[in-house]
């Protein structure tokens, strides 16, 4: 039990509920285990779907409110700013953008920046916005949560803040992700998916900065060579698709590239349990929870050697050059005629995604929101 005075804390949870990867399953697992964790804290959890007051079951130290409006342009200047003064905050948890006018602490969840980095793989008016404001939430903010060490230095780095005001919390893989009945596993996709053969898997939003382009031309030059798995790209399409889907006319290989859309997180487990091999060449991320969800599952991992990837495989996964798209071929070539090396990777990164959990996340999350407080 916390021995500080009791907190009054906001928690910015829009992203329930938008089918948008990451950081939808960030703020769920987190939101589940601070309910989980033993405090006196009060929280308040805004939300903008209708759909999370019946996702998470939240006690009697956690109050629900939905914001309205909830588009970003109204939600982020006017809403929030209103709803903390409103709820007496002592801290706000902020996703990327502080807002303005806050009369409390403010703590800013920023896994990664990546549109720094590779601006040409976000849509203008998204790169934009984030360029400008994530920057001056990054100072703004009294203390910056992050999801890798990677992604520390990078931010300390490129906004200029000092290392001692951002603590990292690693995601983790939650409760459902682990190996399962392989045929069973099959026969379910086969069912509910209508996927009856062998198959590589990606699963994650499908934009351009996970590198599919690259997946699309490595599946075809390992085709070419006589494999006979299928592709499948699991999840909602995204910004900058479009250029992939044409390719994959281009080469002939719809039959070959299956594009199932998104997954609802109750079947995301039968997948990766489903598939030889699970491929996330992406160019960069800032933790990879979907190579953590994979390991968890005991399904081989190819990944890439750089930005948080190789920080979170460690050894449980092949790492490849994501610019190459031999190295991708020859990586799937590799493991998908070893099955000894599959089996071997499955072990290793069963063991690497034990090490990661959102349980120290939250208890780390809660000890951020106390040092803000004992520092005011």
């Amino acid at each position: 039990m916390s021995r500080m005075k009791q907190l009054r804390i906001g928690i910015d949870i829009h992203s329930i509920g938008t089918q948008k990867g990451g950081n939808e399953t960030y703020y769920r697992e987190l939101i589940k285990e601070i309910i989980r964790f033993p405090c006196d804290h009060l929280f308040f959890l805004y939300y903008t779907n209708p759909q999370v007051a019946q996702q998470i079951a939240a006690g009697e130290h956690f109050s629900l409110k939905r914001l309205r409006p909830s588009h970003r342009i109204l939600r982020i200047p006017f809403t929030l700013p209103w709803v903390v003064r409103n709820d007496q905050l002592d801290v706000f948890h902020a996703q990327f953008i502080v807002p303005p006018f806050l009369q409390c602490k403010a703590v800013a969840t920023i896994p990664d920046i990546a549109y720094e980095h590779i601006p040409q793989f976000f849509p203008a008016g998204e790169r934009t916005w984030q360029k400008l404001l994530v920057r001056k939430s990054a100072k703004r903010a009294d203390h910056i949560i992050t999801v890798s060490e990677y992604s520390k230095r990078d931010i300390a780095h490129t906004y200029d803040v000092s290392p001692e005001k951002i603590t990292v919390t690693y995601e983790g893989a939650s409760g459902e992700f682990l190996p399962l009945d392989r045929e069973k596993a099959r026969q379910d996709l086969a069912r509910k998916y209508g996927i009856h053969s062998e198959f590589i898997l990606y699963l994650g939003r499908l934009q351009a900065r996970k590198n599919l382009a690259r997946v699309v031309e490595a599946y075809a030059n390992v085709r070419r060579s006589g494999l006979r798995h299928k592709l499948v790209l699991a999840g909602k399409q995204d910004s900058l698709f479009q250029p992939v889907l044409s390719r994959i006319r281009e080469l002939k290989l719809e039959n070959d590239i299956l594009l199932p859309g998104y997954v609802p997180a109750e079947d995301v487990p039968i997948f990766f349990n489903a598939a030889d091999v699970f491929i996330y060449p992406s160019f960069y991320e800032g933790f990879g929870l979907p190579v953590m969800e994979a390991m968890a599952c005991g399904t081989p991992v190819i990944t890439s050697r750089n930005s948080s990837l190789e920080e979170v495989a460690g050894a449980g996964a092949v790492l490849v050059d994501p610019m190459d798209e031999g190295s991708i071929a020859d990586a799937l070539t590799r493991v998908l005629g070893d099955a000894e090396l599959r089996r071997q990777l499955g072990q290793a990164g069963l063991a690497r995604s034990h090490q990661f959990n959102f349980k120290n996340a939250a208890e780390q999350t809660i000890g951020v929101y106390e040092r803000v407080m004992d520092n005011a």
